[in-house]
């Protein structure tokens, strides 16, 4: 089969298209047929191995899971015996960035577990944009923002696969929404269910008169100075991705203190895959109350340009791509 691999450390130059091993189904686990895929920040934040204790998990000298991607969506072609959820022919979806990655590739073997029936009104090209995103977008506001009906939620960084999807999702669990974005996706958050908008460049955040009871910041940097001014008086802030590794870090270990508030005011999510999570955001968009966004799509054989692309932010959604396009 062919998939994209990774040999060694670098840039994206060094995810290939080569010839493979078709992977063996083992107990518990179904072959998919991978239709579509996408593309996810962990896809180039480990390219390079750095910092190098990450590599400790990674792989020291070359990365241990050579095959790249976390997001796919497909059909059930071969189950193990001892299956009792999934059958041949199941269209299905998930994100393999908990058990070793591997999704860019024309099949995947993997628990079953680990997946859940794709959304029925959703080709596989747009339920391949959902797995990490939405999960990832849910944890952030329903495990770490304990967001309540009727809450008021600033989302700094509502562009982008996350930043869309928390927009949504804050929305359909009735909190009253305000992005943030660049001017260009004023009208983008608009359409997906935003109360109100911001530009990013034209706001003086530190002069906003407006609090907000959940305030979410999603893959960029804000001072933690920024964060006291707009939050209430049982205000919480959630980050999700960070692009200052050392304030995620900091977060994670003193919480709410650099806020001189609560240690649970400030949260850091390490979001995981989670099938009942992924379950809920299926019936949110059979449902119709979430959609997934997509920015551009590109052929399987693209990824690497892909993933240079997606590296340089500024997607105003998911970049996907087929693996098997439909006849």
């Amino acid at each position: 089969m062919k998939a994209i691999l990774q040999e060694q450390y670098g840039t994206y130059e060094m995810l290939t298209m080569k010839e493979t091993e078709k992977p063996q189904v083992q107990g518990g686990e179904v072959l998919v047929e991978v239709h579509a895929v996408s593309l996810n920040a962990p896809d180039w934040r480990l390219l390079s191995g750095k910092p190098i204790i990450m590599r400790l998990v990674s792989g020291v000298f070359k990365p241990k899971d050579r095959i790249r991607g976390t997001d796919f969506s497909g059909k059930v072609v071969e189950a193990s015996p001892s299956c009792s959820n999934l059958k041949v022919g199941d269209e299905v979806y998930g994100d393999l960035s908990g058990v070793g990655f591997g999704a860019f590739a024309e099949y995947v073997a993997v628990k079953e577990t680990l997946l859940s029936h794709k959304p029925k009104n959703l080709s596989h090209l747009e339920a391949a944009a959902l797995p990490m995103t939405s999960v990832t977008a849910l944890q952030g506001l329903r495990q770490e923002g304990k967001l309540q009906q009727g809450e008021k939620v600033l989302i700094l960084g509502a562009s982008g696969g996350v930043g869309t999807m928390t927009l949504q999702l804050a929305r359909a669990l009735g909190a009253e929404v305000t992005a943030v974005t660049s001017k260009s996706h004023m009208d983008q958050s608009l359409s997906l269910g935003a109360h109100h908008v911001l530009d990013y460049r034209a706001t003086d955040f530190g002069r906003l008169e407006e609090t907000y009871d959940l305030v979410v910041a999603v893959n960029g940097y804000y001072p933690f100075s920024t964060f006291e001014h707009l939050l209430s008086e049982r205000g919480r802030v959630v980050l999700i991705g960070s692009s200052s590794v050392s304030q995620h870090m900091a977060a994670s270990v003193l919480g709410g203190l650099l806020l001189r508030r609560k240690r649970e005011s400030l949260k850091a999510l390490l979001a995981k895959p989670r099938k009942e999570d992924l379950d809920f955001i299926t019936s949110q968009v059979e449902h119709k109350s979430i959609k997934p966004v997509l920015y551009k799509e590109i052929p399987f054989q693209d990824i690497p340009e892909g993933v240079k692309e997606l590296q340089k932010g500024h997607a105003g959604g998911k970049i996907v791509a087929w693996v098997k396009k439909p006849q």
